[in-house]
């Protein structure tokens, strides 16, 4: 196959499109390599061990093409992955299955394989504009299920389709749009972003969109950086609903569930 990067065009570019929509990711088939096209060709480099350079060449040509390893490239944790973000923290496998279970249950970390779990927050897009020095009383007519002061759970989708709320907020403002998400298998709030270690709020969207051991690692920064593994080391699941769910935890029994989950894994 001909080697294709940013800028080309051709049949070769919608054969790669076409391999790319197989493996799981959302693309449409252009023949234009666009920088959609170069984004997601870099994430699939990524997941896959090979040079996130964007150019496809022959050994991105062989991995696109090799059914076997799409069949298992879905990015799941590991059990080496739980025991190192166990090692990191301090605590038990089972107290970071509790959280993960009771964040995400069996929904995972992605929905699909360019897109991880979210759910968007209009009352946090309302303060993140403010932030931004942008008056969101200036951006609410048409867009009242997206930008809304005081919390609600009425506009929630559910689903993939919490992006279409997410890529509307992006139209108004990009990062404080990223910033008003929680994203991956423990639902971390992007304005969160420096205190799990990164630099930017894309730069960990970029994260969480690399796979749920990336998830987990941000997890564990996450943890770290509010000195809240100290809740999970003494299984102390009110200390840590309190801090990770908010001051109302128990109206939705979070530390119960949490207890239960542990229990279950141990």
């Amino acid at each position: 196959m001909q080697t294709v990067k940013l800028k080309s065009v051709g049949n070769h570019v919608t054969v790669l499109q076409r391999l790319l929509n197989q493996w799981g990711y959302s693309i449409v088939e252009t023949g234009i390599f666009d920088t959609t096209t170069d984004t997601i060709v870099k994430l699939f480099q990524t997941r896959n061990g090979l040079t996130a350079d964007g150019i496809v060449g022959p050994k991105s040509w062989a991995k696109l093409q090799d059914d076997s390893a799409r069949k298992a490239a879905i990015p799941t944790l590991t059990a080496a992955d739980f025991t190192r973000a166990a090692k990191a923290l301090g605590v038990e496998v089972a107290a970071i299955k509790a959280v993960k279970d009771v964040e995400t249950g069996s929904m995972g970390g992605f929905f699909r394989m360019d897109r991880p779990s979210i759910l968007f927050e209009g009352h946090i897009f309302w303060s993140q504009l403010k932030n931004a020095g942008i008056d969101p009383n200036k951006h609410v007519k048409g867009n009242e299920d997206i930008l809304y002061a005081k919390w609600t759970k009425a506009h929630y989708k559910g689903g993939i389709d919490e992006y279409n709320r997410l890529f509307r907020a992006m139209a108004i403002n990009e990062k404080a749009a990223l910033a008003s998400a929680s994203w991956g298998l423990f639902q971390i709030m992007g304005f969160n972003y420096s205190i799990c270690g990164c630099s930017c709020v894309n730069e960990f969207v970029g994260k969480m969109m690399e796979s749920e051991g990336s998830q987990l690692d941000l997890f564990v920064a996450f943890l770290k950086g509010n000195k809240w593994d100290k809740y999970l080391k003494n299984l102390d699941w009110a200390g840590f609903a309190k801090n990770y769910n908010g001051p109302k935890y128990a109206e939705n029994k979070y530390d119960q569930k949490l207890k239960a989950a542990y229990n279950k894994h141990k």
